[in-house]
């Protein structure tokens, strides 16, 4: 496959349209394509050739950054049909939320992608077998996030151009021939690869020990500093009773003085499709550690009061 050829269908029989619109929307198909291609681990390049008339036809030239390995020439022979696939096939609109069962999916999709990547370049693999194997390629590329969230900005960009009626994609050789059928996406399904921005579930970490850098004694919206698995951080302390401690001079600080807490990692994605750390808080500060002295806090003596509680209402239910 040279090239996949990508037709917006206007109305009125116009050539033209909104360039921004255009514009920004090609900047995200050529994410979703660089995704796919880091995805199978394929080193390629893209180039747009010259357009033509038709609504508006253009098309993307892939190319070969490096020699091929020759384990991998089956896979690039049909990767226009992948990039078509992943384009044009509603997969699924919901961005994964719960960033364990996001960890836990991702590298269960890439090791099935993996697998299947060396299906595909067995020499004895069947016309029928093949097809199935690049189906099933497309679907595991289609339902990763980044995908998703690429494709989502591509489809709500062209939304913003009243002209476009409907858009197609056709895998072509070098010579502009087709070497599939067209696939079609109408106007009245661009919705349904659009996802809408999520919050994303914050991690918490139980009895986190933070060792304490820079520690705020007055009042005010100051955030914390210390270092968290070797990590320096930046925190919001949201425990009011410890804080009031502090304030109160009741609580000391000195070098190498930590806490044990309840660490919240806040997350949003951003407008790359990454995941990241918006906000650090802090929760039920339950020890402090100076040297060989630990403190228990007062929130540290109602968690260990309401766990003996827990296990006298335990027993109490077992006899």
């Amino acid at each position: 496959m040279e090239k996949l050829e990508l037709h917006y269908y206007l109305s009125e029989k116009s050539h033209s349209m909104d360039a921004f619109v255009k514009n920004k929307a090609e900047a995200e198909l050529l994410k979703v394509f660089k995704e796919i291609s880091d995805i199978l681990e394929l080193d390629l390049s893209f180039e747009i050739e010259a357009l033509t008339e038709g609504g508006i036809k253009e098309f993307i030239k892939i190319l070969k950054k490096k020699k091929t390995k020759k384990q991998i020439t089956k896979i690039l022979a049909v990767i226009g049909v992948i990039f078509s696939g992943v384009l044009t096939n509603i997969i699924s609109d919901q961005l994964t939320k719960n960033p364990e069962l996001e960890k836990s999916q991702l590298e269960e999709s890439q090791l099935n992608i993996k697998k299947l990547k060396r299906d595909l370049e067995k020499e004895d693999i069947s016309e029928a077998e093949s097809t199935i194997i690049i189906e099933n390629l497309t679907i595991l590329i289609s339902n990763t996030d980044k995908i998703r969230f690429h494709r989502s900005n591509f489809y709500s960009n062209l939304l913003k151009e009243n002209k476009i009626e409907q858009i197609s994609t056709t895998e072509l050789d070098e010579n502009n021939v087709p070497l599939s059928k067209e696939k079609k996406v109408l106007r009245e399904d661009f919705n349904k690869f659009i996802v809408h921005k999520v919050k994303i579930d914050s991690e918490f970490v139980e009895d986190a020990n933070i060792e304490i850098v820079s520690p705020v004694l007055k009042s005010g919206k100051i955030k914390w500093r210390g270092y968290y698995d070797t990590k320096p951080i930046s925190f919001n302390l949201l425990d009011s009773d410890f804080k009031n401690s502090v304030l109160n001079r009741e609580v000391s600080f000195q070098n190498g003085t930590s806490i044990k807490c309840l660490l919240e990692f806040e997350k949003e994605m951003d407008d790359e499709g990454n995941i990241k750390i918006t906000e650090i808080n802090v929760f039920d500060v339950t020890n402090v550690f100076e040297g060989e002295t630990t403190i228990i806090t007062k929130r540290g003596k109602e968690i260990i009061e309401e766990k003996k509680q827990i296990k006298l209402d335990f027993g109490t239910n077992e006899e």
